[in-house]
């Protein structure tokens, strides 16, 4: 059973602030096939306080099986089980890659240990949702931190904002979630996720024009499973990276930095199908 860390900057239930890490983590808790060993909490849609502070509601009012780690407490937790299963552990990082870089600091060891690591985040050029200029957001955080990552030499995987920013999910796509969890959880759980999720669709329809989100980090959850649905192109990096400021990546012709960074996303309405099913999964595994 593949063994999975995943590192976020969950804000869901955060009035005008993105929901989709959260829905990552229903996504992956949908997932038998994996162990989603812990949750370590970043930054980047919102502040470590506030990141924390959504975890926290999101575990209490849901009542969903994981165990979570702030800021604080994150960086040895990564460094503690990536000795314990060493080349056993799938790092998903969706925010802010400060704790990893940290890892690395206190284990110079650290990413020699891991498995493999996907990231939601960069730009290769300027980044457009709907005509509409967007700064990238995950990379930019930390530049330096995403530099220490990207240049580690570990099997990486980058799902760019460019490919990420296709996954549309629609308010059709979320009546059917509802749909089809309203049956097997309670209504208070039913009518929090409902209101977050249109609150959010509300500020998208104001601020890009459609009704819809785009649901970035939800493409690394779904790679880890269905890497099918994705293109498979590879790209070399150039040691030196001085652009991650504004996230943006820079390529080599030839280096020794080669990273996985498919730029299709194939088949939008497998994907959202798949998203809804795993989703919906994931809401059952209650700690009650």
């Amino acid at each position: 059973m593949r063994k999975i860390i995943y590192d976020c900057d969950n804000t869901f239930g955060l009035k005008n602030h993105d929901v989709d890490d959260g829905l990552t983590l229903f996504y992956l808790l949908g997932m038998n096939e994996i162990d989603l060993l812990g949750v370590t909490l970043s930054y980047g849609n919102g502040t470590i306080q506030e990141v924390q502070q959504m975890t926290q509601e999101l575990q209490t009012r849901l009542r969903l099986d994981f165990s979570y780690y702030p800021s604080e407490k994150a960086v040895d937790y990564l460094i503690n089980q990536v000795n314990r299963f060493p080349n056993e552990i799938t790092i998903i990082a969706t925010g802010a890659l400060t704790n990893l870089a940290r890892a690395q600091e206190k284990d110079p060891a650290f990413f020699n240990k891991v498995q493999e690591i996907i990231l939601m985040g960069g730009i290769t050029q300027p980044l457009f949702v709907n005509q509409l200029p967007v700064k990238e957001l995950n990379f930019s955080c930390d530049p330096l931190a995403t530099k220490k990552v990207l240049l580690s030499q570990t099997k990486v995987t980058i799902m760019n904002g460019h490919m990420t920013a296709g996954a549309f999910f629609s308010r059709e796509e979320l009546e059917n979630f509802l749909e089809a969890a309203g049956s097997l959880i309670t209504s208070d759980k039913l009518c929090w996720i409902a209101d977050s999720l249109q609150s959010w669709i509300e500020w998208n329809k104001e601020n890009f024009h459609f009704s819809g989100f785009c649901n970035w980090d939800m493409t690394t959850a779904v790679y880890l499973e269905r890497p099918d649905l994705f293109s498979q192109e590879e790209y070399q990096l150039a040691g030196v990276q001085d652009s991650l400021s504004n996230g943006q990546l820079t390529l080599a012709q030839q280096s020794d930095y080669l990273v996985k960074m498919p730029q299709k996303l194939l088949d939008l309405t497998s994907f959202n199908q798949l998203v809804i099913q795993r989703m919906v999964q994931g809401l059952t595994r209650s700690i009650d």
